[in-house]
């Protein structure tokens, strides 16, 4: 699935492959994760057509008649400690999100701008789609309006560049090129000068790569080397910023920012 916005070029099946799992709509949409234990009730407009466990499949001994208070019985429903999140689900909604997201072409939209307007649709509806434990509202402490106006800040045109790694093998090289907010253009470290090329987790090769930025690409704006164990705590921790920083300070990472660059997204 690529943006249709985007030139990808060069990209190598590494990297595609470490960074294939972030391409997900849907992760960043759903209330739960793909391995929980769950519970669906799904219903239109208050008569049960199903429900199901994730576990144990359809469940017919639950008792419910009829959802006439979909988040009261989404909550008293996992009160009861057998799930970790029930999903109380109107057909109707689902249908009406369906169409109205297939209905008219919105071929300016990029993706991230496709499904958002999709995740908008899907929770507008206080009673459409109602879960217990709710919608965090965030993935992993990242949000669509975060990261715009993180982009939105930035010298523009300009450039970025990501490098991840498994002890001294480089596990995810990405290079991104914006422009007007978007990006333009999305490689890796395969085209890179052979100094820049050989990127190793220190400081010299930040600055190599720093460099082949302001010598090939858009001006770069942000540079970031680090370990994959340091990476995949970033994803998920709530202080970004501050865990790069102290990451930083152990070596575990490398940080370059342009000047007036927040030093997260």
């Amino acid at each position: 699935m690529i943006d249709p916005h985007w030139q990808l070029v060069d990209l190598d099946p590494r990297t595609w492959r470490n960074i294939g799992r972030f391409i997900n709509p849907g992760q960043y949409i759903r209330a739960g994760n793909p391995d929980e234990h769950a519970l669906y009730v799904l219903h239109d407009d208050g008569r049960v057509l199903n429900a199901v466990d994730t576990k144990t499949g359809p469940r017919r001994d639950l008792g419910i008649e009829r959802v006439t208070d979909p988040t009261g019985l989404a909550e008293r429903l996992h009160a009861g400690g057998e799930w970790e999140r029930v999903h109380v689900i109107d057909r109707r909604h689902l249908a009406a999100v369906s169409a109205n997201a297939q209905a008219t072409p919105r071929r300016e939209l990029t993706l991230d701008a496709h499904y958002r307007k999709v995740y908008d649709m899907f929770w507008d509806r206080d009673e459409g789609y109602v879960a217990s434990p709710p919608h965090p509202g965030h993935w992993n402490h990242w949000t669509y309006a975060g990261i715009k106006g993180w982009v939105d800040a930035l010298p523009q045109p300009a450039s970025l560049a990501l490098g991840v790694f498994d002890g001294s093998e480089l596990t995810i090289g990405l290079i991104a090129e914006i422009s007007d907010s978007l990006i333009r253009r999305l490689t890796t470290f395969e085209v890179l000068p052979q100094d820049a090329r050989g990127a190793t987790l220190s400081a010299e090769s930040l600055e190599r790569v720093w460099d082949a930025l302001e010598a090939g690409f858009f001006p770069p704006a942000a540079v970031m080397l680090c370990s994959a164990t340091v990476f995949e705590a970033w994803i998920e921790c709530p202080d970004k910023a501050g865990y790069i920083r102290a990451a930083a300070a152990t070596g575990r990472a490398y940080l370059r920012l342009a000047d007036g660059v927040a030093p997260r997204p």
